[in-house]
């Protein structure tokens, strides 16, 4: 089992703690697929909202130092060996001040309300060096699961499992990201194969400090 440092200070995520819990319990997870090819990452890495561990499982041959975050405990037990493991909130994260040279967010603004997508973007811009990268990936209003639901703000949508998800457009993600410097952002598309036409979608992008 992974020693999981505890840094905790329950500020949030609005009644979503105890769902995500209860889904990383489970023995048939919804999050499955294979590990990323490649992880943008230098130097001292953070994943927030690490999970179970599939983006860092990409990084374990990383040179520098690694640190995942996450606020499930039931999630980090079952992270692979190798990076350092915090329990802790990405609403406040509890790191110093320009400590990082990169930051990842992979699915992460999505299950978040506006006003927490605002206050991780601070925390993240607070704990990069400057020049340091941020890495994201959210999922797009193209994706196929968009609308799904009960929509309980602009674009964002509670499902029956109770967690909630949001879909970006660019220039909405663009907005919540400045000042960082946009180095690249891309939508992808992918076509299921299992109903023709249906696609998932996300925004991929690196930004800058």
């Amino acid at each position: 089992m992974n020693d999981i440092c505890v840094r905790w200070q329950c500020t949030g995520v609005k009644g979503q703690r105890e769902i995500w819990e209860r889904e990383y319990a489970s023995p048939d997870p919804l999050w499955r697929g294979p590990a990323p090819n490649t992880v943008p990452g230098e130097g001292r890495v953070l994943e927030l909202g690490c999970g179970n561990g599939k983006t860092l499982s990409s990084l374990v041959r990383h040179s520098g130092e690694v640190i995942g975050l996450d606020h499930s405990i039931n999630a980090l037990h079952q992270c692979p060996p190798g990076p350092s493991l915090v329990r802790g909130d990405v609403l406040r994260l509890p790191f110093q001040d320009e400590r990082f040279d990169t930051v990842l967010l992979h699915h992460v603004l999505q299950h978040l309300y506006a006003d927490e997508r605002e206050l991780v973007i601070g925390e993240v811009r607070r704990v990069l060096r400057p020049g340091g990268i941020l890495s994201i990936r959210t999922f797009s209003v193209r994706d196929m699961r968009f609308g799904k639901g009960e929509e309980v703000e602009r674009n964002t949508f509670r499902r029956g499992n109770g967690l909630i998800y949001h879909y970006f457009e660019a220039d909405e993600l663009r907005a919540l990201l400045s000042p960082l410097v946009e180095m690249e952002l891309r939508e992808s598309v992918v076509e299921t194969r299992f109903a023709k036409g249906s696609v998932r979608a996300e925004l991929v992008g690196t930004f800058r400090r």
